[in-house]
């Protein structure tokens, strides 16, 4: 008898050791390393994500600092014209607004609300549409392009 436990106990511990040694272990075991490969794939695409966010981002102000010093002097007060003119219609809009009576803010409001809602209206016939409908719309516009480009293009001399 004292030769049965001693195996006994030698198998409990031999368990803990190896959990395959039975079938719940084994699939306790295979879930716990699907579930840590899991969660080590989502990590790295994670970190591949951000960094590639980090890169491009700073690719982007690399290229722009690059140009700048790149550039001639006419190009140099040509972008600072176009970025003055941008800031100007800015402070434009902002102290026509804050300048405007409510009456005149509720009208831009619910033209802004149209304009929202149109939008809104078109995505959603689009996402509704069935394929046909939206073959037909894309025939449609590629149509109307068409006859905007032969309306607007030079004929050869």
């Amino acid at each position: 008898m004292s030769l049965s436990v001693v195996a006994l106990a030698g198998t409990t511990s031999l368990a803990h050791a190896d959990p395959c040694l039975s079938l719940t272990g084994c699939l306790q075991q295979d879930a716990k390393d699907q579930l840590n490969a899991t969660r080590d794939s989502v990590r790295n695409d994670t970190n591949n994500l951000t960094s590639g966010f980090r890169n491009s981002g700073q690719a982007a102000r690399d290229q722009v600092r690059n140009s700048w010093n790149n550039s001639t002097q006419a190009t140099r007060e040509q972008l600072q014209q176009q970025r003055d003119s941008v800031t100007n219609a800015e402070k434009n809009v902002r102290d026509r607004w804050n300048n405007s009576g409510e009456e005149a803010r509720q009208k831009l409001q619910a033209q802004r609300d149209r304009v929202t809602n149109a939008e809104k209206n078109v995505t959603d016939r689009w996402n509704n549409a069935g394929e046909n409908t939206r073959k037909a719309w894309k025939a449609q516009k590629d149509r109307v392009s068409s006859d905007l480009r032969d309306a607007t293009t030079l004929p050869p001399l």
